[in-house]
């Protein structure tokens, strides 16, 4: 996580207890903290949705 951005919004979300405990195994296995992998996945998923709306057309092109 970025240090110098300040982190004010929080979030509580339920999830089945299958999808908690294969992203808990996976942050394991990446030696780092739960809250931390889905950070990451959320931001990965916001910047790849960003991407596809400023180019849709790379987006079609890409998944032929």
């Amino acid at each position: 996580m970025n240090r110098d951005v300040p982190f004010a919004a929080r979030i509580a979300f339920r999830l089945p207890q299958s999808l908690y405990e294969k992203l808990d195994a996976w942050a394991e296995a990446e030696d780092r903290p739960l809250a931390n992998l889905i950070y990451t996945v959320v931001k990965q998923a916001v910047n790849e949705h960003e991407r596809e709306q400023h180019n849709p057309e790379l987006e079609k092109e890409m998944s032929r």
